[in-house]
């Protein structure tokens, strides 16, 4: 590889970048990265399987649709693309039928690392956590109630627990701030002291809103064909 090569190929990448994050926080880390690499290092880097990663922050890093398609475009990526469907169709020369075009998701898998200190940890603050998602980050992400842990609740018919556990312990904001008060009030708190409502979810209201934005109506936090914006201004 000779200079101008690398020349292009950093320059690449970093317009790429600069395409998806516009707060230039993934296109200046990766110049300061190429700036101290020898070109054998270099030659090493862009030689791997998937070299680049985007790194994103909430509220820094959140590239909008129009600006993935932009980035996909600029490097010559097909936003849409048909998919092989060899156990549908087959024809007499093993060529399989394809689907319409549609947008394709590549999923790379990380390495399980199943170290002793990874199932030791416990946080006891939920303060770190994606306020769009609801899902707990950071120094906090261990205090996150998994799934085997309901399904054992649910076994033993620990109904009152999962609902504490799901609502007002989990991503319901409105609730927890009640409940929360109530203890620092009283000292003492009942699960029917707090009062849950069906929109209070900010898992539920993300996955409603992606739902709305693909045309699709569901019942997840609606009633109806309302949402709960238009029921409560409607009242």
């Amino acid at each position: 590889m000779n200079k101008k090569q690398r020349e292009e190929i950093e320059e690449l990448i970093i317009s790429s970048f600069n395409i998806l994050d516009k707060s230039g926080t993934n296109s200046e880390y990766y110049k300061d990265l190429f700036s101290k690499m020898s070109d054998s290092q270099f030659h090493s880097f862009i030689a791997k399987k998937y070299p680049g990663k985007f790194y994103y922050r909430p509220s820094v890093t959140e590239p909008t649709m129009d600006d993935i398609e932009e980035a996909l475009n600029f490097i010559g990526v097909p936003l849409s693309e048909k998919i092989n469907m060899p156990w549908v169709y087959e024809d007499k020369d093993g060529n399989p039928v394809q689907s319409k075009e549609c947008t394709v998701v590549y999923l790379h898998h990380k390495k399980v690392q199943q170290f002793i200190t990874k199932k030791n940890k416990w946080a006891i603050s939920v303060s770190n956590r994606d306020m769009k998602g609801g899902r707990l980050i950071g120094a906090d992400k261990g205090a996150v109630t998994s799934d085997r842990e309901f399904e054992s609740m649910e076994v033993q018919s620990m109904n009152n627990t999962v609902d504490e556990f799901s609502t007002f312990r989990a991503d319901s904001m409105k609730s927890k701030n009640m409940a929360n008060a109530i203890i620092g009030t009283t000292g003492v708190l009942h699960l029917d002291d707090v009062k849950v409502d069906k929109d209070d979810f900010l898992s539920k209201n993300l996955m409603s809103a992606y739902m709305i934005g693909a045309h699709l109506n569901t019942n997840i936090v609606n009633e109806g064909n309302y949402t709960p914006t238009t029921l409560r201004s409607k009242s």
